[in-house]
């Protein structure tokens, strides 16, 4: 997967720890809109960059931010990053559910009518 123009390992989240592991970085950020909400606009960059700096060191271990990101702290830059991530992991989940759509009880009832 390419985040920034960076290529990290894909991430497998039919892996039950991999899974986890995002999980728990997910909820992480989950309150943060709340966290920021009466913060300065400087903390309020400082905070969401770091919350999405750990995300990225959480799943691809220590120094990704770095790598992603170099030395600079620019909110879009970090909430672009994110979305790619994010989207890069949902792809899978829209592959397998066309898979359980194929097979699933409603359409095995129309097959037997047949």
């Amino acid at each position: 997967m390419k985040i920034n123009g960076v290529e990290l390992p894909d991430l497998d989240l039919l892996d039950l720890e991999v899974a986890e592991k995002y999980e728990k970085s997910l909820k992480s950020i989950e309150n943060i809109g709340e966290k920021v909400k009466d913060m300065t606009i400087v903390e309020s960059i400082k905070t969401q960059c770091n919350a999405i700096f750990n995300v990225f060191n959480d799943l691809f271990g220590k120094g990704t931010d770095k790598k992603i990101f170099g030395n600079k702290v620019n909110l879009l830059t970090c909430l672009k990053a994110f979305e790619e991530l994010i989207t890069c992991v949902n792809e899978p989940n829209e592959e397998i559910e066309r898979f359980t759509k194929k097979y699933s009880p409603n359409r095995a009832q129309r097959r037997a009518k047949k």
